[in-house]
């Protein structure tokens, strides 16, 4: 029977079929993919404390490593057993974890939170007195000019805009107010929900935290029995390659990202630029995104600062632009290194490809995503290459001809 199944017959029947299913397959998922959009987000909504968790704990870990390993060297020789004093040290790794995690989230919103409610206070303030003001310069510049037609057409549109504005008070914000107000009231219970469910994510974290050797342990058992050592050491290799793109990108990227937040609030207040503390956490926040990141923090940020002064928001795009020469230029690569091996052209094509995709979410995690595709891919290329005694390098297979140039001269 063994025989029969290992025949060359059988394993061309076998595969036929496993194509046919797998096209059937694609194909019912194909007509129902409105169905399986929504049962996909409403599986994410439901183990979303475990993705929070996971998060925090992988991020968390290096804090968590660094007391154990430094508490259990102290306290192996001070303890009955070293399982005590193993225990002890996790107890405790796992106390300062949770404190740099609350420590972190809290003091952030300790900081921004009551600068970000005087922005808004100020600029609701300030915002009607400087459209008045503008609206007084362009009808005295105007008539001053002779120009007093379009003075006239701006005071039409002014008297336009305010009448579309009753009109619309009262036709359909006034009848929608419940409406507004059951909208009101479900955005109140989703930010509930998602901080009970951030709640359980920290205690997951603390699952995470403490049974990562375990789980690693599970998950290489089940691949050691599931296929062969040479393939799981493949599959090892990967993992470990994975975790080492990812976190030293992430890490590298956080300490990058609170070094050019704390550079950024010390301009600011050295040259007496308003919100230093809002402003500042945008722009920390935001260079988390490689490339793009400074400057898409600097558009809401400078619409903020020019609402207050407008000579004050130049000098704040010029400190930006400072920012970011100096952090893809000296700060970015001494603490990143050579952690992503990508080129900027595929960093800049990682993040709008993945951004576009997966949004905000996808702007952060594309890099390395695309850093392992990359570098596995370069693998499978240079192996087929080197089974065909062909050179891997890439300067090989560069032709400078239509240039009159020769190209040992150039490598």
């Amino acid at each position: 029977m063994k025989e029969k199944f290992n025949s060359r017959y059988a394993k061309l029947g076998l595969t036929i079929f496993v194509a046919g299913a797998a096209l059937i397959l694609l194909f019912e998922a194909v007509i129902n993919i409105g169905i399986l959009s929504e049962s996909f987000s409403r599986l994410m909504s439901i183990i979303s404390p475990f993705i929070y968790g996971l998060v925090m704990a992988y991020l968390l870990c290096p804090v968590y490593n660094l007391v154990v390993r430094k508490l259990y060297k102290v306290g192996k020789n001070r303890f009955k057993s070293k399982k005590n004093a193993f225990r002890f040290s996790r107890i405790v790794a796992t106390v300062v974890s949770l404190i740099v995690l609350i420590g972190a989230v809290g003091g952030l919103f300790a900081l921004v939170l009551p600068e970000t409610i005087a922005s808004v206070v100020n600029l609701v303030q300030v915002v009607p007195g400087r459209l008045t003001d503008l609206a007084i310069w362009a009808e005295d510049s105007l008539v001053s000019t002779k120009h007093p037609e379009i003075a006239d057409y701006l005071d039409s549109v002014i008297i336009n805009a305010r009448k579309t504005l009753i009109n619309w008070t009262e036709n359909n914000f006034m009848p929608k107010i419940g409406e507004y107000m059951s909208q009101i009231s479900q955005g109140i219970f989703i930010t509930v929900k998602t901080m009970f469910n951030v709640v359980i994510g920290i205690i997951v974290c603390v699952y995470f935290l403490n049974s990562k050797e375990i789980f690693k342990g599970q998950t290489r058992k089940c691949i050691m029995a599931l296929v062969s050592r040479e393939r799981a050491n493949e599959i090892f290799e990967f993992g470990n390659f994975c975790n080492r793109t990812f976190g030293g990108f992430i890490n590298g990227k956080l300490i990058d990202s609170v070094i050019i937040g704390i550079i950024c609030f010390v301009a600011m207040t050295i040259i007496d630029l308003p919100y230093p503390v809002l402003v500042s956490s945008i722009i920390g926040v935001t260079n988390f995104i490689p490339f793009f990141g400074p400057f898409i923090g600097a558009v809401p940020s400078t619409i903020i600062i020019c609402v207050e002064s407008p000579i004050k928001a130049l000098y704040f795009i010029i400190l930006v632009i400072v920012l970011q020469t100096f952090d893809g230029n000296i700060l970015g690569p001494k603490i990143l290194g050579g952690t992503t091996g990508l080129a900027s052209f595929w960093v800049m094509f990682a993040i709008i490809l993945c951004g576009g995709i997966f949004g905000f979410v996808g702007m952060i995690l594309g890099v390395p995503v695309f850093a392992v595709l990359y570098y596995y891919s370069s693998k499978f290329i240079s192996k087929k290459l080197k089974r065909r005694n062909l050179p891997e390098d890439t300067v090989n297979y560069e032709e400078f001809n239509k240039y009159d140039i020769d190209r040992k001269e150039i490598i």
